[in-house]
């Protein structure tokens, strides 16, 4: 194993090439059993996908894409932000141990090939200024960003890598549809100012997330056809433009909003930005499908916007690469299903990342628990089963049961016994977790109907996932930052 400050900053951040239509990939990592990193570094490979953009430093992670030569975009999470804005010690450690200490002593097995134009990007914050977080993260966004750039420029490798923040969708708004009448949201308008003008200082571009799937759900004036790329959609005008997708038109916004503060020529690199499968209406396979063909195939024309013609988003980042059951569900139970792959590695859909015509190849020699299930006990009396149900689906992922969800359709009590079963694999199968005051029943028939899939969880060396190994990292470093501050230390 390598040790950890080593392949804690790998191949930090994303690749600006000069090609347009970069496409990379979104990897996160919070699932109760994910998919062992080696494994999905291999489905990277198989899938020729040579960006990936991570939300944290998961030592594990990195350590998996560790000689792999896929150019990673390396995150810092939100929970760091108040840290980093109030010390610059802080910062300076963080550099040291994921920057500094690489560039000095290289690394075991890892190599970052440094050619001309190649630059690299630190993410300060995931999404950050999302309305729903109100002032949570808001106040410390800038000062983290200009402490991370000032204890890079410190080590002398402010040149080397840049500094950036990924801003959500709901950043910028208009009122009217109308991109021209894009702009920031008033709360942000001058925090953006300020970001605007860091990002411009050390030419950084700006990133940030487009989401066609809640544009249309959030507007009846935007149709599925229109948020598909559809030929035969109806066009959207705004004066003598013409807008014949929703990705232009809230590109558009964005590049208005922009303008409106100062900054119409700012790179744009589109962090993130998918369609989901599962968990809401409208959010299918076969429209997912549908959904990142004609995303892919818009961004090969090169075509641009109407605002920016034949200047498309320097690089795109598709959301996500495979399912997480331990995603917030705040903004709806679709938040768990953007995955281009299941929780397993496996495709949903038939697309490829633009390298050639082959189709998606899933995960290999995955290993799960025993082909066994729980369900309802239909010979108990089931008069309380639903709330046992609830209290299951409390702690475990039964998203796929909502409205419009893959398991939506199934009837009671086969949603119940979804629930139980949804329990009993999160809990690794043990034999109590499907007990329900004796209302479970453990079988090794699979209950799965139609569409609706009762899933066997993977098998995992350890019951913690990879998310809640970082946090424990993330613990130590800000101890470490702690006593270093007290102690006076400096690097």
């Amino acid at each position: 194993m390598y040790p950890f400050p080593v392949f804690l900053f790998l191949t930090i951040l994303c690749l600006l090439g000069s090609t347009a239509d970069a496409i990379g990939v979104n990897w996160g990592t919070m699932s109760s059993h994910p998919l062992p990193p080696p494994k999905v570094v291999e489905l990277l490979k198989s899938n020729e996908v040579s960006k990936v953009k991570l939300f944290d430093a998961d030592p594990l992670v990195l350590q998996a894409l560790s000689g792999s030569n896929i150019v990673v975009t390396l995150g810092i999470p939100n929970s760091m932000l108040k840290t980093l804005n109030s010390s610059r010690k802080a910062a300076e450690s963080w550099a040291h141990d994921n920057v500094t200490r690489y560039f000095s002593h290289g690394g075991a097995g890892v190599r970052i090939e440094r050619s001309k134009g190649n630059e690299r990007y630190v993410a300060v914050g995931d999404e950050p200024f999302l309305q729903s977080y109100g002032d949570q993260f808001h106040p410390f966004v800038i000062g983290a960003a200009m402490n991370i750039q000032a204890a890079l420029t410190k080590a002398n490798l402010a040149g080397e890598v840049k500094v950036v923040v990924p801003c959500s969708f709901d950043t910028f708004v208009s009122e009217s549809g109308r991109p021209s009448k894009g702009h920031f949201r008033t709360d942000l308008n001058k925090t953006m100012i300020e970001l605007l003008t860091f990002l411009s200082k050390h030419h950084s571009p700006f990133f940030v997330t487009i989401s066609p799937f809640i544009s249309f759900q959030q507007n009846k004036n935007i149709s599925l056809d229109f948020s598909l790329f559809k030929e035969n959609a109806r066009h959207h005008n705004d004066s003598h433009r013409t807008y014949k997708n929703s990705f232009d038109l809230s590109y558009d916004t964005l590049v208005s909003a922009l303008s409106k503060i100062g900054f119409p020529e700012i790179d744009i690199v589109v962090a993130r930005i998918g369609w989901p499968t599962d968990g809401a209406a409208n959010a299918t396979s076969s429209i997912a499908e549908t959904f990142i063909k004609g995303l892919i195939d818009h961004l090969h024309s090169k075509t641009g916007t109407p605002l920016r013609p034949r200047n498309p988003p320097i690089e795109t980042f598709i959301f996500s690469l495979l399912d997480e059951d331990h995603r917030s569900i705040t903004s709806g139970n679709f938040e768990r299903h953007w995955g281009v792959f299941t929780f397993d590695g496996q495709a949903k859909y038939h697309f490829n990342f633009g390298q050639g015509t082959k189709n998606l190849v899933n995960a290999q020699f995955v290993e799960y628990l025993a082909p066994k299930w729980c369900v309802v006990n239909n010979n108990k009396d089931l008069s309380n089963a639903s709330a046992s149900a609830l209290e299951a689906c409390s702690t475990s992922d039964c998203t796929a049961l909502s409205p419009g969800g893959s398991c939506s359709n199934i009837s009671w009590p086969g949603n119940i016994s979804y629930a139980f079963n949804s329990y009993y694999q999160q809990n690794d199968q043990r034999a109590d977790s499907c007990d329900f005051g004796g209302l479970g029943l453990i079988t090794t028939v699979d209950p799965s109907v139609d569409t609706c899939r009762f899933f066997v969880e993977l098998q995992t060396s350890h019951s913690t996932s990879v998310h809640e190994a970082y946090i424990f990292l993330r613990i130590i470093f800000l101890l470490a930052c702690l006593f270093s501050c007290l102690l006076g230390f400096t690097w």
